[in-house]
């Protein structure tokens, strides 16, 4: 009896004493894993569609899975992102080719690591149906005009597609697709090149008149840039930023519900069906299964720049991108 009431006593100290260690342990481990959270900031140009991978994969939890405490700031301009990632301010930019291409050519150590989105994204789109070539003599075409200009490159492509020499036309700037779209519908101008996503958010009533994304031209839209000054001591940090967006792109594709709400919730947009059609063109066309940098898509960056600026025709692929973080996640598996 003595026996039995005592080993009650030592067992119910010895679940004690175990239950205090786990409960330190625990707590010891949640302290470490904050602490080891690495703070990074990236910065992203505009509140479109084409960059909720990274709300998803801040909101979700998923750049904190990979030991990564990051900032997205929203930095709006292209130029200026990238002047703040050469600054120091942020350790990461998400955005225009162009902008890096031509930064890198004056000088700066800037490279991008991954290019999620490598094909011509735009539309051409007019106010009135082409019935022939000829239709668009004189006519003014709505573009972006900043520097790089994927979109004048875009408008030159999809012109000369319907035989249309582009000296015939006049290319207004007129910002961002947005922007574009409004100058068309206002009439202001009588065709645009629209970003994909941005035409099947407010194209009714407007005309197709080439679709440049069915035609598979590479070109980086959007690159992961970073800087060789901090690429050297922080190799880790890079593959877990792309490890950690690569799970925002592939949760955005396949949980629709939440995806669509996050998108929402940062557009700050109530009209659900509208942000559901951008959903939709956005998984199936913007993104790339495996993001590795091409060659033959930072030559058409380059070519579109050299005429303009003779420092960048001297660069070469291995200047402006280093496919070897992509190629250490296929090596790894993580694509499987």
């Amino acid at each position: 009896m003595l026996k039995a009431k005592y080993g009650r006593f030592f067992s119910t100290i010895w679940a004690t004493l175990l239950l205090s260690c786990l409960f330190a342990f625990a707590m010891t481990g949640t302290g470490r894993a904050a602490e080891a959270l690495k703070k990074v900031r990236i910065a992203f140009p505009s509140m479109v569609i084409d960059f909720a991978p990274l709300w998803v994969a801040g909101e979700k939890g998923l750049f904190r899975d990979e030991g990564l405490d990051v900032e997205n700031m929203l930095i709006p301009g292209g130029v200026r992102g990238i002047q703040a990632l050469i600054a120091g301010d942020t350790q990461f930019a998400l955005g225009n080719t162009a902008y890096a291409v031509a930064a890198r050519a004056a000088g700066e150590g800037i490279f991008a690591a991954a290019v999620p989105m490598n094909r011509l994204d735009y539309l051409l789109v007019a106010r009135q149906p082409v019935a022939r070539a000829s239709d668009f003599t004189g006519k003014k075409v709505a573009v972006g005009g900043g520097v790089g200009g994927a979109d004048s490159l875009a408008a030159r492509i999809a012109l000369e597609r319907l035989g249309v020499n582009p000296s015939t036309v006049t290319m207004i700037a007129a910002g961002g697709s947005g922007e574009r779209l409004n100058a068309l519908r206002a009439g202001a101008v009588d065709a645009a090149i629209i970003g994909g996503g941005t035409f099947i958010g407010g194209g009714s009533g407007l005309h197709k008149i080439v679709d440049l994304t069915e035609l598979g031209i590479e070109y980086p839209m959007t690159g992961l840039f970073t800087m060789r000054k901090y690429s050297g001591g922080n190799r880790d940090s890079i593959l877990a930023l792309i490890r950690g967006y690569l799970r925002g792109v592939k949760f955005f594709q396949e949980r629709k519900d939440e995806a669509i709400a996050i998108t929402a919730r940062n557009l700050r947009s109530t009209n659900l069906e509208l942000v559901e059609r951008q959903w939709q063109y956005a998984k199936s066309y913007m993104f790339e299964k495996i993001p590795y940098p091409t060659e033959k898509g930072f030559k058409a960056v380059i070519d579109l720049l050299a005429p303009r600026n003779p420092k960048v025709a001297s660069l070469r692929f291995e200047d402006v991108a280093d496919t070897g973080y992509v190629r250490e996640l296929v090596d790894k598996g993580f694509f499987k």
